[in-house]
């Protein structure tokens, strides 16, 4: 039987791999100011999971923006380019670790099941979401899931605070967390998408009087000035 060489075979190989994700930049732009971009942790596809914004084909090469806060789009242009369109001088660029500053939240209900106090629950959480102080924040180039709570209480002194789960470190821009209260398990999951935003996933899961209960919240935070 012949032999083919190592040597030939070896390139074949490497075809069959799988290539590594590419970076996605991500562009948060203010208009009349510019914006802030970086290179993202999350590839193309899970950009699209996190943010539930598809990506189109050819996204790899594609800029993923916020536009004033808005849910994000695909955009072909350059990140100097996106930069201009709002107002900046064509410098897009930055570390991505998040900008001291005033940050507000925007939270979405995105599910729930808690039998038949399905409605009463509802009610109760949304009735308590979009409606906290925005946050001074000093983050000393370091994103802390700590330093958010601390900073989030202080500015919402009468506001009922948040659990206190143990978090993480999956990198630099990304948290994990867990804890249990009051009978109900809760996970969390914050990504820094860029230096001016961020992402805080809440899922809680447990039993009430009426039976099993969960829902999920989605909370988009953004620094909104100086």
């Amino acid at each position: 039987m012949s032999r083919i060489p190592i040597t030939r075979l070896l390139p074949l190989a490497l075809s069959s791999l799988p290539l590594p994700a590419l970076a996605i930049t991500v562009a948060d732009c203010t208009l009349q100011q510019g914006c802030a971009c970086s290179e993202s942790p999350l590839s193309a596809e899970e950009i699209g999971i996190v943010m539930g914004a598809t990506p189109p084909q050819g996204a790899d090469g594609m800029v993923f923006v916020f536009q004033d806060g808005d849910a994000g789009t695909w955009s072909p242009l350059t990140p100097e380019e996106i930069d201009i369109v709002s107002g900046g001088d064509g410098t897009c660029d930055g570390p991505l670790v998040p900008e001291d500053g005033t940050w507000v939240t925007r939270s979405t209900l995105n599910s729930l099941h808690c039998g038949a106090g399905t409605a009463m629950m509802r009610s109760m959480i949304e009735g308590n979401l979009n409606k906290e102080n925005p946050v001074p924040m000093r983050w000393n180039g370091d994103f802390s899931a700590d330093t958010w709570r601390r900073a989030w209480i202080a500015a919402n002194p009468q506001a009922e605070a948040p659990n206190t789960p143990t978090f993480n470190r999956v990198s630099p821009v990304e948290l994990s967390g867990r804890d249990s209260i009051k009978g109900m398990t809760s996970t969390q999951r914050m990504v820094l998408l860029t230096p001016r935003s961020f992402r805080m996933d809440w899922q809680f899961e447990g039993q009430n009087e009426m039976g099993a209960c969960g829902w999920s919240v989605t909370h988009m935070v953004r620094r909104t000035g100086g």
